[in-house]
């Protein structure tokens, strides 16, 4: 795997998590489930939910 969770964990602005985001959705099309595809790419497991449920980012 060649993703790697970001050292500065700051909010991005409008770069809006494009990398963490693209990770998550391949991890779960690989079976992982929320909690453990949000963990391996840093992000809340709420932001996972999010993402899945197709809710905009930055509401």
């Amino acid at each position: 795997m060649d993703f790697k969770i970001r050292e500065s964990r700051r909010e991005q602005g409008p770069r809006k998590l494009y990398r963490e985001r693209e990770e998550y959705f391949r991890l779960v099309q690989l079976g992982f489930g929320n909690a453990e595809a949000s963990r391996r790419v840093g992000v809340n497991p709420r932001t996972g939910r999010e993402w899945r449920n197709g809710r905009p980012e930055g509401r």
